[in-house]
């Protein structure tokens, strides 16, 4: 286990430090030991000092996810990050409500025929999202846009700057929890990113199941109307899309598989790009990669649970989207198997805006972004299935009529 990049599954000194100092204020009465909502709208209200949070559909899935954080045993430091992040996306809905007040024409902004890159994680989404941003009409958003899409001065450029060092004061914090994530999928401010932060001002977030286990809360979520928050999600992107113009966006996000229907239903013109991989090896990688969040949130973990979670989640995941297929059919999906992708990204990008009728990408700057070093490169991130409690025979026994439909290679 010691040759794995995340071998170690609880906090290291400083979140340990940390994490007995936000135990000493929960047992003092200066934090508190169970979200509440109300105490977490009120907080928003205070720091910004508005009241009105739009459509008030967003309280049952925040709801839901207090209930089941609550419930979860999360380590006093992580109750101190989770209720910072629920103030933080309240806060968001109050200035986004506000600014489609001040400015009417925000909701006219278009996105046309947006590109979204789904799939499960580790099955080459980030360098497809980067190489189809390389055209100048086309942009992925930043992870400084994602985190802090509210402008916050007047000047823009003044404004970028100051979200920018807040994403970097952000990213420092957590390559302290997570020193291994340079390997396994480094982030810089200024990166794409897969775009589920602009969710969570609809609380409708299926990350937040994934990288904690809140089973109750992820069961309750492919239950909802998830066209409620891809609404509002598209209204940040309108915003985002104000305040730095693109012909067309391209996203990314493993999550948009759970949930294609409500994807289609508000963006009917997407053109979307499917990556496939062997599923035993997404999972292990990915069981991996989010298994430093779950150590976060719990102090310590123990990774068959991660494990179990996770190939379950993956099983219902690939089976929705399946089943939307099925009934929209393929017009607009383009498959991406990994192993074509590693072969030959050009090509693999020309079947793509050949289908969707876009500006083929240009070989030079696909050759130059191939070129250029990442700390994440291939090969840089270790991990070990069995340390999950994964089997691989099982696994790909599970996910055969997935494997069979889009002809993945398993070996």
């Amino acid at each position: 286990m010691s040759q794995v990049t995340v071998a170690k599954t609880d906090y290291n000194f400083a979140f340990r430090t940390a994490n007995f100092f936000a135990g000493a204020a929960e047992r003092i009465g200066l934090a508190p030991q169970v979200l509440d909502r109300d105490e977490v709208l009120a907080a928003a209200r205070r720091r910004t000092g508005l009241d009105d949070f739009g459509d008030d559909a967003f309280l049952e899935p925040m709801a839901h996810i207090i209930d089941a954080a609550n419930g979860a045993g999360l380590s006093p430091l992580a109750r101190v990050i989770v209720r910072q992040a629920y103030v933080e996306a309240s806060s968001t809905r109050l200035k986004l409500t506000q600014l489609r007040r001040d400015d009417p024409t925000l909701d006219q902004t278009r996105i046309e025929r947006p590109i979204f890159v789904v799939g499960f994680p580790r099955t080459g989404t980030t360098v497809l999202q980067n190489l189809l941003s390389l055209d100048p009409d086309r942009r992925a958003l930043e992870f400084w846009e994602l985190t802090r899409p509210m402008p916050e001065l007047d000047d823009p450029v003044a404004d970028a700057q100051r979200r920018l060092r807040t994403t970097e004061q952000m990213l420092a914090v957590a390559y302290i929890a997570s020193p291994e994530m340079k390997a396994v999928h480094e982030i810089k401010s200024t990166t794409p990113e897969e775009c589920w932060p602009l969710f969570c001002p609809s609380f409708a977030v299926m990350n937040w199941d994934l990288g904690s286990g809140l089973s109750q809360y992820g069961d309750w979520l492919m239950g909802w109307d998830m066209a409620i928050a891809y609404r509002e999600y598209k209204q940040l992107l309108q915003l985002l899309v104000r305040q730095r113009p693109a012909d067309h966006l391209v996203l990314k996000c493993p999550e948009h598989l759970w949930f294609l229907d409500a994807l289609l239903t508000v963006f009917p013109d997407a053109c979307i790009a499917w990556t496939h991989r062997d599923p035993y090896k997404s999972i292990a990688s990915y069981c991996s990669l989010i298994s430093m969040q779950w150590r976060t949130m719990y102090g310590s973990f123990d990774p068959a649970d991660v494990g179990r979670h996770i190939e379950e989640r993956f099983l219902v995941g690939v089976d929705r989207a399946m089943a939307v297929r099925d009934r929209v059919g393929d017009g607009r999906f383009f498959d991406v198997n990994f192993s074509a992708l590693v072969k030959d990204e050009q090509a693999v990008l020309d079947g793509f805006t050949s289908k969707f009728d876009l500006r083929r990408c240009d070989p030079d700057a696909v050759s130059d972004y191939l070129a250029t070093k990442r700390g994440d490169a291939r090969g840089q991130h270790k991990y070990d299935g069995g340390m999950y409690g994964l089997d691989a025979d099982r696994i790909r026994e599970r996910f055969a009529h997935y494997v069979q439909r889009f002809d993945i290679q398993t070996t």
